[in-house]
């Protein structure tokens, strides 16, 4: 017995119970997260590493943005300079000088007064005249003795110096660092000399130079404060390695060349005092120079430090609570399934000593056993799709179809796809079928004009055939991208080459009517009274032409098909005033002759008009018992005015229209009393969906989803589960039930989907709307 009990204390030890699988599963998912943690330490040195070192490159790409727009200006200053009109006639004046020159000179002094402000960045420019021994600068016309003996003075050389320099040779962009300049006026500055022989164009003469003092100061401001962010130092590089400016406080020399940092950007690596470096530049567009950031590598790999040092907490913490918390999730998560199972047995209660194979095993036989109940359903809905697109066809090309048939889903669930909103309908009868006395040669006959039609109408467009009746075939052709002319043509086209092979390949003489082109589905119905009307003058054609209508010249035209006249009662029953009111119009214009009194065909027209109106107010509800006397009254009088007595009939019309309107929409006010009332009963039930409501109501899901939608402006899910969550709000406040009571209570198997579905609607979880509610009861 001991050794039973023992057993069973440590059974679940084993991988056969669903509780132990579970948890062992979570230690398992732990372990795989450790690992991958611990991959991702591995890595996180070298993505961090180059995390700090794209945002390097990025300060290095601003400094240049920002440095080189600034060297750029002092290109654009050259430029202004030594394209001068004036410094050309100066650069090519021969001594002595005339005093027009001199007062040139002066002119050009003044002139070079308006470049002054052009940047911070510039201290001050002169140009230098060999002949005259002149230095002109903004406003300024002097010696070089002056200027750089008395004005500013630069350590370790004098005016002579620097005219040696200039006239050293001829100087391209040639920059002279970190020099130090003693103005009389201002004191100390720290410049970079820039020196430019002019003319730019002719290196052979050296007519003058153009000397330009760069601030060095403003310069490294602008370093100091990239140098900051970065926590290093920044350099700027010539190609003679020569230090242009810096950040640092000592020049010492620096580990790496020029030649060292090849390509526009780029990463190095170095070392100065027994400690790393990293090293990042990136080259000036301007004048070739390197911008160098230099971070030591301690500070460089101090985020990399960081990141591993959380990493280590993070695994220590993942590894001893990660155990505690698979033990606690396999215990919650094992609750389903034992109570899934209990549901799956027919509400007998779990044992709770079976184990994993037979609880899962179970619920495999029950998913499997649905699956094929579902398989088996689809197949029979897949058998019934043909019947339902020919059905639907039919209704769609007489007028018949509702709206929310009309809808993409509805029709790609029938296969039916169309590519354009413009549409025609063809009719095609059979005129002579007397070689076909049985049904199955009639079926022959509409399967060879189907079959003919929709193959030619499919060369170049989208086309559907129905047939409407025997011996008629209705085809439907849906356009594509093309002009009204040549949809007109090609439509022509279809009806000319389909009645030369069904009559001379197959001996049918048919009688085809084409509709015009229209641009809305919802007009398809209005293409096929158009059709049935040429289909009509088709026939008086044939007639004439075979001289079996002798009559046709003097009997009138009267066009009243059955079909239209059903088509007109199905839009007075569905309260479509405006359909109504256009087939109105469209049926007296057929039979109005312009006169005020109107033909005997156009009376006799009327007469089965008010007949159509007389039969439809018999089954309108809540019909005016007077409107049918009146009908009775006075049809079929003859009437003096037709237009007059069309546009009453007309009114009459709209009049029942509108009843039968209303009546739909009290039904509908019943169907949406009646569908509320149903989640109001079974909002506790987790079975409850659209589907169950739609079977409730016998109607489909997508009519179903379609009127709640427009009759309430949102879903039925919506709707639902504003229902439940307003009954888990008020039992959270009123009762003292937990939460997985609660759950359960408003339709969830579990409080875990329960939790989710009310943070996700009210933000915060039901423990803490609970505390909310007491905490405002106590206040």
């Amino acid at each position: 017995m001991r050794n039973k009990g023992r057993v069973n204390r440590y059974r679940w030890l084993h991988l056969k119970g669903a509780w132990s699988a579970l948890f062992w599963s979570y230690m398992a998912i732990l372990l795989l997260l450790i690992i991958i943690g611990s991959l991702l330490y591995w890595r996180a040195r070298d993505v961090v590493e180059h995390s700090v070192e794209r945002t390097n490159s990025a300060m290095l790409a601003q400094l240049r943005e920002l440095a080189d727009g600034q060297l750029q200006l002092i290109e654009q200053l050259e430029q202004q300079i030594a394209n001068h009109p004036k410094m050309v006639q100066l650069m090519n004046s021969k001594l002595p000088m005339s005093d027009r020159e001199q007062y040139d000179m002066i002119k050009m002094a003044d002139d070079l007064q308006r470049y002054k402000q052009l940047t911070p960045y510039i201290y001050d420019y002169y140009i230098y005249l060999p002949k005259s021994g002149t230095m002109l600068g903004p406003g300024v016309k002097t010696k070089p003795d002056i200027l750089f003996d008395e004005v500013d003075k630069f350590d370790g050389m004098s005016a002579k110096d620097w005219i040696a320099k200039f006239e050293s040779g001829y100087h391209y962009q040639t920059f002279e660092p970190a020099l130090l300049t003693r103005s009389k006026f201002e004191g100390k500055h720290d410049v970079i000399a820039y020196m430019q022989t002019l003319p730019l164009i002719d290196q052979s003469k050296r007519l003058a130079t153009l000397f330009i003092m760069i601030n060095d100061e403003q310069l490294r401001k602008m370093l100091d404060g990239l140098a900051k962010a970065g926590r290093g130092e920044i350099y700027i590089l010539d190609d003679s390695d020569r230090i242009i400016s810096s950040t640092a406080d000592k020049q010492e020399p620096l580990p790496f060349g020029y030649s060292d940092m090849r390509g526009n950007q780029g990463k190095l690596e170095a070392g100065r005092g027994g400690g790393g470096l990293v090293v990042s530049y990136a080259s000036s567009s301007v004048y070739g120079w390197k911008y160098v950031m230099e971070v030591p590598r301690a500070v460089f790999l101090e985020e990399v430090n960081e990141v591993r040092s959380w990493a280590l907490l993070l695994f220590l913490l993942a590894a001893c609570s990660g155990a505690v918390v698979s033990g606690y999730l396999a215990y919650r998560n094992y609750r389903p399934i034992r109570d899934l199972v209990s549901a799956v047995k027919g509400g007998a209660i779990a044992a709770q000593n079976k184990q994993g194979p037979i609880e899962y095993e179970l619920i495999h036989t029950s998913i499997q056993s649905a699956r094929l109940t579902e398989s088996e359903l689809r197949t029979r809905l897949s058998q019934q799709t043909p019947i339902i697109r020919i059905h639907f066809l039919n209704r769609l090309i007489r007028g018949y179809a509702d709206p929310h048939e009309l809808h993409p889903e509805s029709l790609q669930f029938m296969g039916i796809g169309f590519v354009s909103p413009s549409f025609a309908v063809m009719l095609i009868d059979a005129e002579d079928m007397s070689p076909f006395p049985s049904d199955k040669e009639w079926m022959f006959v509409n399967f060879i004009i189907s079959n003919i039609a929709s193959e030619l109408a499919n060369e170049r467009h989208i086309a559907f055939t129905s047939e409407l009746d025997q011996g008629r075939i209705a085809l439907l052709i849906n356009f594509n991208e093309a002009s009204e002319a040549e949809r007109l043509e090609q439509l022509a086209s279809i009806e000319e080459r389909l009645d030369q092979v069904l009559s001379e390949r197959f001996r049918l003489k048919v009688a085809i009517g084409r509709s015009s082109v229209v641009h809305d589905m919802e007009q398809i119905g209005e293409a096929f009274r158009d059709a049935l009307k040429r289909l009509g003058e088709s026939y008086k054609i044939h007639a004439s032409a075979t001289g079996t209508d002798k009559l046709s010249d003097q009997a009138p035209v009267y066009y009243y098909p059955l079909d239209i006249e059903q088509q007109l009662t199905n839009y007075v029953k569905s309260g479509e005033e405006e359909k109504t009111a256009q087939l109105l119009d469209a049926l007296y214009a057929d039979h109005d002759d312009g006169s005020v009194s109107g033909t005997r065909i156009g009376s006799y027209f009327l007469m089965n008009l008010s007949s159509t109106l007389y039969r439809i107010v018999q089954n309108t509800p809540k019909s005016d018992t007077g409107l049918a006397m009146r009908l009775l009254m006075n049809y079929p009088n003859s009437v003096q005015d037709q237009r007059s007595a069309f546009e009453e009939l007309k009114a009459d019309f709209l009049i029942v229209c509108s009843l039968w309107k209303e009546g739909r929409t009290d039904q509908g006010s019943r169907m949406l009393g009646t569908i509320k009332r149903i989640v109001h009963e079974r909002f506790d039930q987790n079975m409850l969906s659209v589907g169950l409501i739609a079977d409730e109501l016998g109607i489909t899901q997508p009519y179903l989803s379609s009127f709640f939608k427009k009759a309430t402006g949102r879903t039925i899910l919506d709707f639902i589960a504003e229902v439940r969550l307003q009954e888990a709000k008020r039992l959270l406040s009123e009762s003292p039930c937990t939460v997985a009571h609660i759950a359960q209570a408003v339709g969830y198997s579990n409080d875990i989907g329960f939790i989710r579905f009310f943070k996700k609607h009210e933000g915060i979880t039901p423990g803490q709307y609970r505390a909310n509610i007491q905490t405002e009861h106590q206040s």
